[in-house]
């Protein structure tokens, strides 16, 4: 089990993160998924591209520079859209986890195994 950490006030940003892994597990991510839980995303590594066909329910996008630092934000993608930006990662969480939970751009998140 993985979390994630906000280094700029070090409070546990998400606390169950689980990674996209494999051509299949990339592509479906949550399609389908029937919600998320507050304090679970997925994190996409690399990430070439977002979509949310499919899906139930919008989410917000955090991308992450090489050093895991937050260099965009999409704030509730609804579900049927598509964002093409590429990063070193992207942790999906549920629409509104972002700004609830404070992530500015230039925040280090560090991704902790439990």
């Amino acid at each position: 089990m993985k979390r994630v950490v906000n280094g700029r006030n070090d409070r546990v940003f998400l606390s169950d993160l689980r990674e996209a892994r494999g051509l299949w597990g990339k592509f479906a991510g949550l399609m389908l998924a029937p919600s998320l839980g507050e304090a679970q995303g997925v994190l996409f590594r690399p990430a070439r591209g977002i979509h949310t066909y499919f899906m139930r329910f919008p989410i917000d996008l955090i991308y992450l520079d090489e050093a895991y630092r937050v260099s965009a934000i999409r704030e509730a993608m609804p579900p049927w859209r598509l964002d093409l930006r590429s990063a070193t990662a992207v942790i999906e969480v549920n629409a509104g986890a972002a700004r609830a939970n404070d992530i500015q751009i230039g925040d280090e998140l560090r991704i902790e195994t439990l």
